[in-house]
């Protein structure tokens, strides 16, 4: 028996020196970019091309592969329980560490199970009206709604989700009534604003940009900063409304990638944030581009939480 401990002991070292030499060496195989949704949406779409720039940067092949279910909680469980070696990565929406855990509490994962890399942006929830309403400033709309007592109806792509949480804050802090309508989809939402059947859209800005001067307005957006795709919609802080959700993206991993793997990973991404023609690239698939690493990342999905909390709590 002594010999065997002894041999045991003697064996670990080289064990760790393999696995150390292994992350020395990452990448040496082809990378897993999972995506916790289906192929087609805006998810897949941007993972799609950043497997493309970042495998140029790595000089490594990232294929993606879509493993929808339960909303993204099917593919993220199991990214939990991945080997923490590099070579399976997720391109997933924040929600599912913001709103999600609030939503099912029973989730059987949590932010410390996964080591984020980055965000590199997403998209603002941006309020749209009818052309035919003769709204152009939510100053106007909100005044007259109150005015007139009017329950304000608005659609949107998801319960629970940033958009309707956004009109949710919005209306709350504007004491307005309203009244939020569900759809299966943007497109869904936006054919019932177009058909007036529905006051208010509050959807991605670039699901709206067809359609802007043909149909519908934009009056603000739910973000930090203006968005780029439609620059000339105020924010709703700018317009006195502490209203700022952001829906984001981020690229994660199991948690306890080795610090090699870290570290090229790191390099890499820090190259593609520089280089043009990948901004520009996810500047075309609808993203509004602002990175965070890392612990910005965590940050943000913890005050995220925070906001979220009592809007869930009161309907969301």
């Amino acid at each position: 028996m002594k010999f065997f401990v002894t041999l045991l002991a003697a064996a670990v070292p080289l064990l760790l020196g393999a696995v150390g030499a292994s992350a020395q060496s990452w990448p040496e195989r082809e990378i897993t970019l999972r995506v916790p949704l289906g192929a087609g949406g805006s998810t897949d779409t941007a993972a799609r091309v950043i497997a493309q720039y970042l495998g140029e940067e790595l000089g490594q092949a990232i294929v993606v592969e879509n493993k929808p279910g339960a909303g993204g909680i099917v593919a993220t469980t199991a990214l939990m329980r991945d080997a923490a070696d590099g070579y399976t990565l997720q391109y997933s929406p924040s929600s599912l560490f913001t709103s999600e855990p609030i939503r099912r509490p029973d989730l059987p994962y949590s932010v410390e199970n996964f080591d984020f890399l980055v965000s590199f942006g997403g998209s603002s929830p941006t309020l749209s009206v009818n052309e035919k309403s003769g709204y152009t400033d939510l100053k106007t709309f909100i005044e007259e709604a109150k005015a007139n007592g009017k329950r304000v109806t608005y659609g949107h792509p998801g319960a629970g989700s940033t958009l309707q949480l956004a009109g949710q804050k919005l209306f709350e802090q504007a004491g307005v009534e309203a009244q939020q309508i569900p759809f299966e989809s943007g497109a869904a939402a936006l054919t019932a604003l177009l058909a007036q059947d529905i006051d208010v859209y509050i959807g991605p800005e670039t699901t709206i940009l067809p359609y802007i001067g043909e149909g519908i307005v934009p009056l603000a957006v739910a973000s930090a900063k203006r968005s780029p795709f439609v620059p000339d919609a105020p924010t709703m802080t700018e317009l006195g409304y502490d209203v700022s959700l952001e829906s984001l993206s981020t690229l994660h991993a199991p948690a306890g990638l080795p610090d090699a793997v870290k570290e090229r990973l790191s390099a890499a991404l820090a190259n593609l944030e520089k280089n043009e023609a990948f901004t520009e690239a996810l500047t075309r698939v609808g993203i509004a581009v602002n990175y965070r690493y890392g612990d910005e990342v965590v940050e943000y999905i913890a005050e995220t939480r925070a906001v979220l909390e009592p809007l869930i709590g009161n309907g969301g």
